[in-house]
């Protein structure tokens, strides 16, 4: 007789979330802060308040600020457009349906009708989502 006795440990179903909840609340948040990235996006780079630049309208006209607001500016678009794909993904997978060429599509032309004002702000937008298709390519392949 040994001196331990083995507890069987009984797998409780009703503690474990089920993984269509878990995708649909993931669905929910990436689809809350690609609003926000949209919003900021929009007011970043479609108002007049920030057309000359987030920093540059309070500080002195540096080039390193220059280049700390392209930065921000384009790093919005893009955080938006990786949320944006990540929710509609979700999404998709939570209905059992492929994230088709046109949905993409139209997600990397609205987050390029963002940069229309700033010509440098969207050769590196356009720049960033073409290596973030990319990447999302390879991976899907994978």
């Amino acid at each position: 007789m040994p001196k331990f006795e083995k507890e069987t440990k009984k797998k409780s179903e009703s503690k474990r979330i089920p993984e269509e909840k878990l995708i649909l609340k993931s669905v929910k948040i990436s689809a809350f802060f690609a609003g926000v990235f949209l919003v900021l996006s929009l007011f970043f780079n479609g108002t007049e308040w920030f057309f000359e630049g987030i920093i540059i309208k309070y500080v002195n006209k540096e080039i390193y600020w220059e280049i700390l607001d392209y930065v921000i500016k384009i790093s919005v678009i893009v955080l938006g457009f990786s949320f944006m794909i990540i929710s509609l993904g979700n999404y998709k997978e939570l209905t059992g349906k492929p994230v088709k060429l046109k949905e993409i599509l139209f997600l990397f032309g609205l987050s390029l009708i963002q940069t229309i004002r700033s010509l440098i702000v969207f050769i590196f937008t356009l720049i960033a989502l073409i290596i973030v298709i990319f990447y999302l390519y390879l991976i899907q392949e994978n």
